[in-house]
């Protein structure tokens, strides 16, 4: 809803008509709140017992974590209840609804997102095969189903609830009739769909990859079996301090909610009674929804700023970019990083160009009981809160110990434990001790009291905050926490950074004032400080030398455990690999990156405000956020290929505008529309060669971006420097780029196909009245290539970059010939954490291997299963000496990797 006047004093109206002073708001530090509501703090006051509780039980149960999930959203809805934000008065309203007009709508959404989570936690159990054309092993409940099919049709009916309640409520987008926007002629929810049937149905149903897979779902593994959410232990490799903590908090929330059985030995334990378990649906999760939600910000930054068009094929290029796409299917800390850095960019980008007068609309929800106002207040406020306050309580728990049998409570000072979690007596893994903080006057009661104080100075900074681009500040503040919780201090400091270069470059000086930066920074204490502090005080200078000076400085300077060698790792570096990274984009992207500056040029007479000055300042943000993104990481040392992912954002977002500009300026149309409203031939004549010089620099355009694109897709394609090029796209996620192909698998016509087909479309673009016809084709085309990447090529390859089947073989002919699993010469983690870590692991082998399999002899022990690579399998064989049976499992056609042997004595 647009800003009203009131017309005795002039000042401009807020939503609802209340009339705003924005220098008289600058100047209160504090905006004046609603009065407090008692009640709150009963609710508040429970939920925060709830979970509590639930922290501190010694024994740690399956409905642990969705039971402390409910207590937090309760405490949640207390603590926003206390500030009597629910009570905002009648002026302030700007539509008001019944809640029986809303039952129909919410039983949308919660039938969505209930059927969501029992399609997933019976595909992680292995009740739902996971493609209609899938084999069971045996019966299952479901045969007809099918996780491909069920969990996107739940998840979407889940978001068509969503928008149906926000249409009950009262749109705030509506036609020139006054109605609201249809669903279908929304942009947002159809980019949505589209991500959604494009990344959802085969997200959980095949191998994790390693070794970044499978390493951290391990880590998040033992967070469970451990009952530790603070300290992270890395199978037999001992602390894990190399990453934040979001990731593996993130993964073991959803391990824990959808019945993963993450204790040891049992991770596949499911094979034993018929059924094929899929862990890798919950694990992935998590950074599907994180990746959704960074592409639909993009899509409102570029549509609010430009059109929704725009920013429907903004959204849909970096969608179809295989980098994008193929780390959103990883649980590596690549994603979480980039895709809430996304976000606060993106919110920004909304925060810069909103209203400053601007309330945000509240809508009054009639429970017959009391009334209740709602706001994107809430949303912003509830999701600091719900992520600041079970780490303050969580802290608090540390210090008491609930057991339930024998009932009974004990006090204590901050004790955690080394070791992996019922693993501890395996060769390969430490013993397991008990072990005090290095700090331990920095005890978590203290860190809980400090981050409590630091999160009421930020809601009562908030306490009376409506003003929609102080409340997109704030949430852009939130997801530059999460950012720093993903992957560390680039996480504020990219956007930071970008931020202020955009003021800079735009002379909007007076606008960092408005960007909340006082209260920005304590929301980024409250949220992404904790636990490096815990971590501190527990482990002291050698976690902070490895996480800070090792694994993020040292990485910076010098080169640490890179995979390089023989690479040019110059300026170049990035800049191939970008090629690969946005194909079949590849082409456009060049002049995307360059055609802001017309854009640039145009905005620089416009004036303040104005469309063109506030889209030349948005192309502005968009280039800043590429070139440093992109310098950071060239000058970096230490490269790997994904690392380049904050930078392809940005060139989508600029990419998508490109296309939107090109359907704009094509044919007759686009000129009849430029010279609306005034004498045709006169605006022609005078526009013509500035038209025909577009046009021309378009036509250039197509040109370049199809020899740029074949070239690419002809190394994507062909086998050269003695490694087949179809892996290169493997290569934008994985680990060991000199790792064998399997010859079993040839996508090379495949890949071939679709260069062939993007070259000729972007040649084709020289045409001016074909190019909207081009351009949807193309779009067409990169759609079908993402759906190509996702449910083919990575589905395919990931039995060999992974250990499921291997591990599976194993867990199946166990059930015939029992045995143990031991893991020869092995250190990719796969094993781990598929085997829930039972697994005696030798990364080197020798005379300790030796006398523990004598050592298991004695005990009884005639049969054997040993995981390891193929080119291991004569020194196992050697070693074991002369068995009675040595016989290969698994063949190189289903892991060209790894294998699994079974080895019998007498």
């Amino acid at each position: 809803m647009s800003d009203t006047h009131d017309k005795s004093s002039g000042a401009p109206m807020g939503t609802g008509g209340r009339a705003i002073d924005p220098d008289a708001d600058e100047a209160r530090f504090v905006p004046p709140g609603n009065p407090l509501r008692p009640r709150g703090a009963a609710v508040f006051a429970a939920g925060a017992l709830l979970a509590f509780v639930v922290m501190a039980l010694a024994p740690q149960y399956r409905w642990g974590v969705p039971v402390g999930a409910l207590g937090i959203a309760v405490a949640t809805l207390g603590l926003l209840d206390l500030l009597g934000t629910f009570d905002d008065p009648p002026e302030r309203v700007a539509a008001r609804v019944g809640i029986r007009e809303l039952l129909g709508p919410l039983a949308l959404l919660g039938g969505g997102v209930a059927a969501l989570v029992a399609l997933v936690t019976l595909s992680v159990a292995g009740h739902l095969p996971p493609t209609p054309f899938a084999r069971g092993d045996s019966p299952a409940p479901l045969a007809l189903a099918s996780s491909a099919i069920t969990i996107p049709a739940a998840f979407l009916t889940a978001v068509v609830g969503a928008y149906r309640l926000g249409e009950r409520l009262g749109p705030y987008r509506v036609d020139e009739a006054g109605a609201p926007r249809p669903l279908f002629r929304r942009h947002g929810f159809w980019l949505v769909a589209l991500v959604t049937l494009l990344y959802l149905p085969m997200l959980g149903s095949h191998s994790l990859t390693d070794p970044w897979e499978t390493h951290y779902g391990e880590v998040a593994r033992e967070i469970l079996a451990r009952n530790d959410w603070i300290s992270l232990w890395w199978a037999q490799d001992g602390w894990f301090w190399s990453k934040p903590v979001l990731d593996f908090w993130m993964q073991a929330l959803a391990m824990a909610t959808f019945g993963v059985r993450y204790r040891p030995g049992e991770m596949l334990s499911a094979v034993a009674e018929g059924r094929t378990p899929w862990p890798e649906w919950a694990v992935r999760l998590p950074i599907f929804a994180l990746t959704l939600i960074a592409v639909y910000l993009l899509y409102k930054a570029v549509a609010r700023t430009f059109s929704r068009r725009a920013g429907l094929l903004a959204g849909v290029v970096l969608s179809t970019m295989p980098q994008w796409f193929l780390v959103s299917h990883q649980t590596m800390t690549d994603m979480p990083f980039v895709a809430t850095m996304a976000a606060a960019m993106a919110l920004f980008l909304l925060g810069i160009h909103a209203d400053e007068a601007e309330e945000a609309r509240v809508y009054e929800v009639d429970l017959g009981v009391l009334k209740v106002g709602l706001s994107v207040y809430h949303l912003v406020l509830g999701a600091i809160i719900a992520c600041a306050l079970p780490q303050i309580l969580y802290l608090l728990s540390r210090h008491l110990e609930i057991r339930v049998a024998p009932l009974g409570l004990r006090l204590h000072d901050d004790v955690f434990s080394s070791g992996s979690a019922g693993n501890c007596g395996l060769p390969g893994n430490e013993p397991c001790r008990s072990v005090l903080p290095v700090l331990p006057g920095l005890k978590p009661a203290l860190q809980a009291l400090i981050w409590a104080q630091t999160l009421g100075i930020v809601l009562y900074a908030s306490w009376g905050e409506r003003r929609v681009q102080r409340l997109l500040f704030l949430a852009a503040w939130f997801f530059a926490a999460l950012s720093t919780m993903a992957k560390g201090p680039a996480g504020f400091g990219l956007p930071v950074l970008c931020a202020l270069a955009y003021v800079v470059v735009s002379g909007r000086h007076r606008d960092l004032l408005k960007m909340e930066i006082p209260v920005g920074l304590l929301v980024l204490a409250c949220v992404a400080l904790p636990w490096f502090v815990a971590m501190y005080a527990r482990h002291g200078q050698p976690f902070t030398d490895r996480l800070l000076f090792h694994d993020m400085f040292k990485r910076a300077f010098t080169h640490v455990h890179d995979t390089n060698e023989g690479d040019d790792v110059s300026f170049r570096y990035y800049v191939w690999q970008l090629g690969y990274a946005m194909f079949p984009w590849t082409g456009l992207v060049p002049a995307s990156l360059l055609w802001w500056l017309r854009r640039r040029e145009g905005g620089a007479t416009g004036e303040p405000g104005s469309v063109e000055a506030r889209r030349s300042d948005a192309s502005v943000f968009l280039a800043m956020w590429f070139l440093f993104g992109f310098a950071l990481f060239s000058l970096m040392l230490t490269k790997f290929h994904h690392y380049i992912l904050p930078a392809v954002p940005p060139a989508a977002m600029l990419t998508g505008i490109l296309l939107d500009d090109m359907l704009r300026l094509e044919g007759a149309a686009g000129i009849a529309r430029r010279v609306q409203g005034a004498s045709t031939r006169a605006l022609s004549t005078r526009l013509r060669p500035e038209i025909t010089y577009e046009r021309a620099m378009l036509g250039a355009v197509a040109i370049g971006a199809a020899l740029l694109v074949f070239l690419v897709g002809r190394d994507l394609a062909m086998a050269r420097e003695g490694q087949p090029s179809q892996a290169r796209l493997l290569h934008l996620f994985t680990y060991n780029y000199k790792r064998p192909w399997p010859p079993s698998l040839d996508f090379s016509a495949t890949l071939w196909a679709f260069t062939a087909a993007a070259a000729i479309l972007c040649s084709l673009l020289v045409i001016a009245r074909l190019r909207r016809h081009v351009l949807y084709a193309l779009v067409a085309l990169a759609v079908a290539f993402a759906a190509w990447g996702l449910d083919v090529y990575f589905v395919r390859t990931s039995p060999h970059w992974g250990q499921r089947e291997t591990l599976l073989a194993y867990m199946r002919a166990s059930q015939d010939v029992p045995g143990p699993l031991v893991a020869y010469q092995m250190n990719w983690k796969g094993e781990n954490f598929y085997a829930g870590n039972r697994v005696p692991a030798f990364v080197s082998s020798g005379k300790r291997f030796q006398d523990y399999i004598n050592e298991q002899k004695r005990k009884g022990v005639k049969t054997f299963y040993f995981v390891t690579e193929h080119g291991r399998i004569n020194a196992l064989s050697n070693e074991l000496g002369s068995p009675r049976i040595f016989e290969r499992l698994t063949s190189p056609e289903l892991n060209n990797k790894f294998l699994v042997v079974r080895a019998t004595f007498e």
